[in-house]
């Protein structure tokens, strides 16, 4: 699961294209997620196979935070991952997480995802399936169109 998180060719797999840099200590890589928006990530932390924590700069939004860390579970391992410091509207972060995630999962099965970020057809409707489920969790947090 590591690599899925680090390997530019497979980060484009399941979350979006790699149009520049790569992961590692130090690293700074950009994510082509939609369009002209992009996601510059920065490794902040690096310590292989367990924790990856970047800034995320989104096109447009204050830079946040995500940590992927990995817990083994028997023959299998978990992925927690984190997002903080999101001064945008989070029901949209959890659907979107949540489509990527699920393509993570296909691809980790062997499964042909080709993600286009937050762009293709695919994951539209998928995140449009999920979208009111987390807006009906979505117990008063801040949102940029409240």
């Amino acid at each position: 699961m590591w690599a899925a998180l680090t390997d530019p060719a497979r980060l484009g797999d399941w979350l979006a294209p790699v149009e520049s840099g790569a992961p590692g200590p130090g690293g700074r890589f950009v994510l082509r997620m939609n369009g002209d928006e992009t996601a510059t990530c920065t490794v902040v932390a690096w310590d292989p196979p367990h924790v990856l924590r970047l800034t995320w700069d989104y096109t447009g939004e204050p830079a946040s935070e995500v940590a992927l860390t990995l817990v083994g579970d028997g023959e299998g391992t978990l992925l927690r991952l984190e997002h903080a410091r999101l001064a945008v509207d989070v029901v949209q972060y959890g659907a979107g997480w949540h489509v990527h995630l699920d393509n993570l999962d296909v691809h980790l099965a062997g499964g042909d995802v080709r993600a286009e970020g937050c762009c293709g057809d695919a994951f539209l409707a998928a995140w449009e399936s999920l979208a009111p489920r987390y807006a009906a969790t979505d117990h008063g947090a801040p949102s940029p169109t409240a």
